[in-house]
C-alpha cells in the first residue's frame, strides 16, 4: 500500500481518486475512479463504494475527461475526497 499526499489541490481527476457526488445532501454517493477492463467494455469508470446504485460500476467512459464531464453535468455537487487508494498485487 502507498500513502499519497493530496494536500496540493488540483481539479484534475486521476485513477485512484475518490469522489463524492450528490443532488440531495442526504443522498451522497462515494466512488473510486478506476480503469475498467471487461470483455464487454473498457475505459475509465467510477466504482460505487457504498453499493447504493444497481451496478458496481456507475459510469464507464473512454477517458477521464469524458467521465468528469458527465458526473459534473448529472450532479449538482461533486468534490474529490481527500483520499487516494493504491492497490497492488
Amino acid at each position: 500500500m502507498e500513502v499519497v499526499d493530496k494536500r496540493r489541490e488540483t481539479d484534475e481527476w486521476h485513477v485512484g481518486d475518490v469522489i463524492c457526488y450528490w443532488n440531495k445532501p442526504d443522498e451522497k454517493y462515494y466512488g473510486l475512479i478506476c480503469e475498467i477492463k471487461l470483455p464487454t467494455d473498457s475505459g475509465v469508470g467510477v466504482i460505487d463504494l457504498e453499493n447504493k446504485t444497481e451496478s458496481l460500476v456507475s459510469f464507464t467512459f473512454p477517458s477521464i475527461d469524458d467521465l468528469q464531464h458527465l458526473v459534473l453535468s448529472e450532479y449538482r455537487h461533486v468534490e474529490k475526497v481527500n483520499a487516494h487508494l493504491v492497490v497492488e498485487d
